[in-house]
């Protein structure tokens, strides 16, 4: 399975990662209502009768029962990784341009503490596609692109402090098209105006790398910065010494794809245009700090480090229309072991004791076997047919995916596979969306769902498994898990609003509570041990940002 790349991308990925993060795609994540709008125009003459104005949104009934963090028309809540600070658009509108998606929005960037406290004005012109804003992975900071222009995608990149209320934001750059905290959040990587700039947070001194660059990723260990150089400059992968940033950058390859840090910081594997397979990349493998790249595999799609960074799995020997074969071998190179033909996903266990991966793949029907393997040397097993996704538990003891049946009649069901059993069993019929509670506790879903999937039961099966799926709740549209996996944020679509009602559920008590109504999705948790949840209302009188404790 090919990674999440760290950091955000401000180009030719833009529209698809914005239209799938404001479209619903994620089904557990859909989009909510936003507040009406007013009419505009001159009044009619020559005794024509006025158009009556459209009637103000009134909001559901009971709305707003939270604290109200921030009044006004909010959208792109988001919350600090430390849960201690909500970030949010004010008038956000959308830009007069042709061809940028719909949910595309420029406003005024706030922040406001969860618990309660003055909003602060952060900056003007900020937009909610990916790598707009960013906050550091210590929460200590803000940066995010001012005076945003979506047809150059870049604007001011500045910095503002979470923690000092009275600090005013920093501008570091004027044209920032891409921007990277390291993950101790000490250093910091920016492109502007195509020239990779690096220096210490917040506010450098920063010194210009190198030219034509799009994209940068740090290690592990935040020593070393690989950059990711433009198209116009041969599509290059570059190092650099985040200590001595004045050195010249260290070139690995030209016409580069996709690219992987190791999670030990110790490899970098990178896909080059091949020579011998038009159309696709070979894969090489680097040592950090050596920096001498050998070649793995001809003709390779998707590759992944294992999470312990002692693997490296690859597919060989495709062709422009069919995936590769899966191998698996260690990360510090040679040769692998084949575990499936045609294979166009894979994923590591969380303990990296096993890989999943779905294999005979059908481009057009989006699915393959799913096939399981422990490693280093267990035999693949084939556990389902006409997969489209799956998922590893938290401890690897698991993995859950769907399969397809199309007797006695069509539909899409829930397997669950223990490591090392006979088989795969059936959890339920009918299932739109799954997962793994914390601790693997639990496997979650909605099924019976309604409404086009805006009403489904959530149920959930106690691992290990010793009896039937339980219903939690029932009519709930999206859900999301707090950290110790004791309680459950639940949404409900409204019939009278394109809104949605929010309700707490503990797990153990099986107890709930309605938090508020009329809300827009998502609705998050945040504070200390996930000890309130946050949310807008975006219409009627009561719109605003919202918290309410998250307990019973």
């Amino acid at each position: 399975m090919m990674r999440m790349r760290q950091g955000r991308l401000l180009g030719a990925g833009l529209v698809a990662a914005l239209v799938m993060a404001g479209a619903g795609c994620k089904k557990d994540e859909g989009g909510g209502g936003g507040a009406a709008g007013s009419g505009t125009g001159t009044a009619p003459t020559g005794g024509a009768a006025a158009s009556a104005p459209a009637a103000p949104a009134r909001g559901a009934p009971g709305a707003g029962q939270g604290l109200l963090l921030a009044a006004g028309r909010a959208a792109d809540l988001r919350v600090t990784p430390d849960g201690q600070y909500a970030t949010y658009l004010l008038n956000g509108q959308k830009p007069r341009l042709d061809g940028v998606p719909p949910q595309m929005l420029l406003g005024e960037l706030y922040v406001v503490p969860v618990a309660g406290g003055e909003p602060r004005k952060l900056g003007d012109g900020v937009t909610n596609v990916p790598g707009g804003l960013l906050t550091t992975p210590d929460s200590k900071y803000a940066l995010f692109l001012t005076g945003y222009n979506p047809a150059s995608q870049s604007g001011a990149l500045a910095v503002a402090s979470l923690t000092d209320a009275k600090s005013e934001p920093t501008v570091l750059g004027t044209a920032v098209s891409y921007m990277l905290p390291s993950p101790d959040a000490t250093q910091l990587a920016f492109v502007d105006a195509g020239r990779l700039k690096l220096g210490p947070m917040p506010n450098g001194p920063f010194t210009e790398v190198a030219g034509e660059v799009s994209t940068a990723q740090f290690t592990p260990d935040g020593k070393t910065l690989f950059i990711k150089r433009r198209l116009t400059a041969a599509g290059g992968l570059a190092a650099v010494s985040v200590d001595k940033p004045q050195e010249a950058p260290r070139k690995l390859a030209d016409q580069v794809g996709d690219y992987a840090v190791s999670p030990d910081g110790k490899r970098v594997a990178f896909q080059v245009r091949s020579e011998s397979v038009r159309g696709l990349y070979d894969l090489h493998l680097a040592e950090v700090p050596a920096l001498k790249p050998q070649r793995l595999a001809v003709a390779s799609g998707a590759f992944a480090f294992s999470p312990d960074g002692k693997w490296l799995g690859r597919t060989e020997n495709g062709k422009p229309d069919v995936p590769g074969d899966l191998y698996v071998g260690p990360a510090s190179g040679g040769a692998g072991r084949k575990l499936g033909e045609r294979v166009d996903k894979f994923a590591f266990s969380p303990d990296s004791q096993a890989v999943g991966f779905l294999e005979k793949y059908d481009s057009t029907a989006g699915a393959g076997l799913m096939t399981v393997a422990s490693l280093p040397d267990g035999a693949p097993k084939q556990v389902g047919g006409r997969v489209p996704n799956f998922l590893w538990g938290s401890d690897g003891r698991y993995v859950a995916f769907l399969s397809r049946f199309l007797k006695p009649e069509y539909s899409v069901d829930l397997m669950l596979y223990p490591l090392g059993a006979e088989k795969a069993e059936k959890v339920h019929k009918g299932v739109f969306g799954y997962g793994f509670m914390p601790g693997n506790t639990n496997v979650v879903f909605r099924s019976n769902c309604i409404r086009n999937g805006r009403a489904c039961d959530f149920k959930a099966l106690p691992l290990p498994q010793t009896g039937e799926p339980q219903t939690w709740m029932q009519g709930i549209f999206s859900y999301k898990l707090s950290a110790d996996g004791q309680r459950v944020l639940a949404t409900s679509a409204r019939m009278d609003s394109d809104t949605y009602d929010v309700t707490l559920y503990d797990v153990k008590t099986q107890a709930r509570k309605t938090l508020d109504q009329g809300v827009q999705v998502p609705v998050s948790f945040a504070g200390k041990d996930d000890s309130r949840a946050v949310y807008i209302i975006g219409q009627g009188p009561k719109a605003g940002v919202y918290s309410v404790p998250a307990a019973l």
